[in-house]
């Protein structure tokens, strides 16, 4: 299967509707220049792209990109193995890559997976189930949220249990890690509080489950952690062949 430069283009235009999952701005409506950091990297690995530096995009698309839950760039790592470009030529991969992308049911995405899925034996599916089932532990957005949720417990809790803030009192002023502004303890509070719920609200969607709080005890953090082990152990993407 070959895929034209005329779907690269339009997928790229895809890219500015599909932010990535790990920005906590994108969720919050934060202005586009936040996401700037994220547009070079996607400039710098369409340039190496361009001039034949294969190594070095494939590099930026899968560690750099791939890795925060950029559905573009796991296109393009499949793209890559696709055609032999940056790494060996392996369409089985690649497929595994495409099914990837196409985990938020894109159009796009979901039409150039399929499309190669269709043109595969069985044995090489069951193949390509397998090292999905390795990259969604990896790069899936569940994993992704539950990193971040897990980070933002924790930080939650190291403020509400420090010695340094063990008085209730709001006056203490915080400066967020993340964007450096400076706020009372209960105004950080709140914005973490609010920012694990937008992840719990898309755990929860995905995974068909009631609506979870922010906050869940350890032991109920614990049971939600082994549902989206459950879920990522799944094959839910592709149908069985027809029956000859």
């Amino acid at each position: 299967m070959n895929v034209t430069q005329t779907v690269i283009i339009r997928l790229l235009l895809v890219l500015l509707l599909l932010a990535p999952l790990c920005a906590p701005a994108a969720a919050a409506g934060a202005s586009r220049t936040h996401h700037s950091p994220t547009l070079a990297l996607h400039e710098k690995a369409e340039d190496l792209y361009r001039t034949g530096h294969h190594e070095r995009a494939y590099f930026i698309y899968v560690n750099e990109l791939a890795a925060i839950g950029d559905k573009y760039a796991q296109y393009m790592a499949g793209y890559m193995w696709l055609n032999g470009q940056g790494v060996p030529r392996d369409r089985v991969r690649a497929s595994a890559w495409y099914r990837l992308a196409a985990e938020r049911d894109s159009p796009e995405f979901v039409a150039v997976r399929d499309q190669l899925l269709e043109s595969m034996d069985e044995a090489e599916r069951e193949e390509s189930d397998a090292i999905y089932l390795r990259l969604r532990e990896e790069y899936s957005d569940l994993v992704i949220a539950m990193a971040q949720l897990r980070e933002e417990r924790e930080q939650l809790n190291e403020r509400r249990t420090g010695s340094h803030l063990s008085s209730r009192s709001s006056s203490y002023t915080i400066i967020d890690p993340r964007t450096g502004m400076s706020m009372t303890r209960s105004e950080y509070e709140e914005r973490l509080e609010s920012s694990m719920q937008i992840r719990l609200d898309f755990i929860a969607g995905r995974l068909g489950i009631d609506r979870v709080e922010p906050d869940m005890s350890d032991r109920e953090f614990a049971a939600l952690s082994d549902q989206v082990d459950a879920y990522l152990d799944l094959i839910d993407d592709r149908q069985p062949p027809a029956p000859r």
